[in-house]
């Protein structure tokens, strides 16, 4: 298996799209994603 490593600066020049994951990987059934936002993003948990 051949491994790259990626420029996460490169991938997101890539997309305008805001609130749309982009999928920039795939490993053993995995997908990495990467998204844009605007605004406020509140990281909320659950107790």
């Amino acid at each position: 298996m051949k491994y790259e490593v990626l420029n996460f600066e490169k991938k997101l020049a890539l997309f305008d799209e805001h609130w749309a994951p982009k999928v920039i990987a795939e490993m053993n059934n995995y997908q990495f994603k990467i998204v844009k936002f605007e605004g406020d993003f509140v990281w909320h948990n659950h107790k």
